[in-house]
C-alpha cells in the first residue's frame, strides 16, 4: 500500500487534479439541490463520472497496470471520457439546482455596451439563406471538437498534445461550473422576436440536437465560442507545424462563423461570447505554463508521462 500510494503521489499530473476536482464539486453542487426526480438523477451520474475518474487516476499513476499501450487507453477513456459525458449530465442538474435565470441581467448587458443584444438587431438577416448558412457552421461546431480531439487524444504525442488537451479540459470545467452561477435560456426565450427563424435542413438538425439533448441554460460563458476560438489560437501560435500549417485558415474562417452563428441563431447573448473569448485565452496561457511544468516534471523526475502513450515508442519529453 505504501508503494501505491507513493507511485500515485509521485505521478499526478496536474489535470489529474483538475479533472477530478471538476466533478467533485459538480457532485457536491448537485448534492445539496432540493431533492427531485432530476436532482437525484445528476447525483448518480456524477457520482459515476467522479468514481471513474479517480479510479482511472489511481490504476494508471499507481502503475499497477503494465503495458505498453493498456495503461495509456484506460487512462484516455477513464479520464477524458467523463468529461465528455459530464455535459450530458447538465441536462437533469442544472435545472435540479433550481435557479433564478439572469437573462435580464445578461440582457441588460448587451444592452449597455451596445444598445441592443446582437440576436435583435440580427434578426434582420433572417432568411433562409443566412440561417441555413449558420445552422450549418453551428452543428460544425462537434465536426470541429471531434475533427481536433480525437486524433490528438489517440494519436498526438508531446508537449503540443498535452497543452491542447489540457486547455480543453480547462474550458470545459470552468465552463460547465460557470453554468451552475449564471444560468440562463438566451435571447430566443428572453427577447420578443416577431417571427421565428426561418431556417430549414440545417437549422431543423440543430435545433432538434439542443431541444433533445442540450442543457438548455449553458449561456454564460458560450463553449460554442470558447472551445473553437481555444482552437483557433493554438493552431495560429503553430502555425509552422503540421497539421496546422494547411489547416489554420480554414479552421479560423470555420470558427469565426461559429462564433457569429451564437448569436444569429438566438443561443446566445453578446457578453456570453465576449466571456468565451476571455476563457479561451486564458485557457491557452494557462496552457502553455502546464505544458512547460509538466514537461519539466517529467523529464527531470523520471515519472510516467502525464499522458501514457498509445504507441511502443518512447513519449516525447521536450520542454519546449
Amino acid at each position: 500500500m505504501t508503494k501505491f500510494l507513493s507511485n500515485v503521489r509521485r505521478n499526478l499530473a496536474v489535470q489529474d487534479y483538475v479533472c477530478a476536482s471538476y466533478h467533485l464539486f459538480m457532485l457536491l453542487r448537485v448534492a445539496v439541490a432540493p431533492d427531485s426526480d432530476s436532482a437525484n438523477s445528476a447525483r448518480w451520474a456524477n457520482l459515476g463520472l467522479l468514481l471513474l475518474t479517480v479510479s482511472t487516476v489511481l490504476l494508471i499513476r499507481s502503475e499497477v497496470l503494465h503495458g505498453k499501450i493498456l495503461p495509456g487507453l484506460i487512462y484516455r477513456i477513464g479520464v477524458f471520457g467523463p468529461m465528455v459525458l459530464s455535459y450530458l449530465s447538465l441536462h437533469s442538474l442544472l435545472p435540479a439546482l433550481q435557479p433564478e435565470l439572469l437573462d435580464s441581467e445578461l440582457h441588460a448587458i448587451d444592452c449597455w455596451l451596445l444598445g441592443v443584444t446582437p440576436a435583435a438587431w440580427l434578426n434582420q438577416f433572417n432568411t433562409p439563406l443566412v440561417i441555413e448558412w449558420f445552422s450549418f457552421f453551428y452543428f460544425g461546431y462537434l465536426w470541429v471538437l471531434a475533427a481536433i480531439l480525437l486524433p490528438t487524444l489517440f494519436l498526438g504525442r508531446g508537449p503540443r498534445m498535452l497543452e491542447l488537451l489540457f486547455g480543453a479540459l480547462v474550458i470545459t470545467s470552468v465552463g460547465h461550473i460557470a453554468y451552475t452561477f449564471v444560468p440562463a435560456y438566451g435571447p430566443y426565450v428572453f427577447v420578443a422576436f416577431a417571427q421565428p427563424l426561418d431556417g430549414r435542413f440545417w437549422w431543423s438538425i440543430v435545433d432538434g440536437v439542443v431541444s433533445r439533448s442540450g442543457a438548455l441554460l449553458d449561456v454564460f460563458p458560450s463553449l460554442h465560442t470558447a472551445h473553437p476560438v481555444f482552437f483557433a489560437i493554438h493552431a495560429v501560435t503553430y502555425r509552422k507545424s503540421r497539421p496546422w500549417k494547411y489547416t489554420w485558415p480554414f479552421l479560423t474562417f470555420f470558427v469565426v462563423n461559429i462564433v457569429a452563428s451564437t448569436m444569429v441563431l438566438r443561443w446566445h447573448y453578446a457578453i456570453d461570447v465576449v466571456a468565451g473569448i476571455a476563457l479561451a485565452i486564458g485557457a491557452h496561457l494557462l496552457a502553455v505554463l502546464v505544458r512547460r511544468h509538466e514537461s519539466k516534471r517529467v523529464s527531470t523526475l523520471a515519472v510516467q508521462p502525464t499522458w501514457p502513450p498509445l504507441s511502443r515508442q518512447p513519449q516525447d519529453r521536450v520542454t519546449s
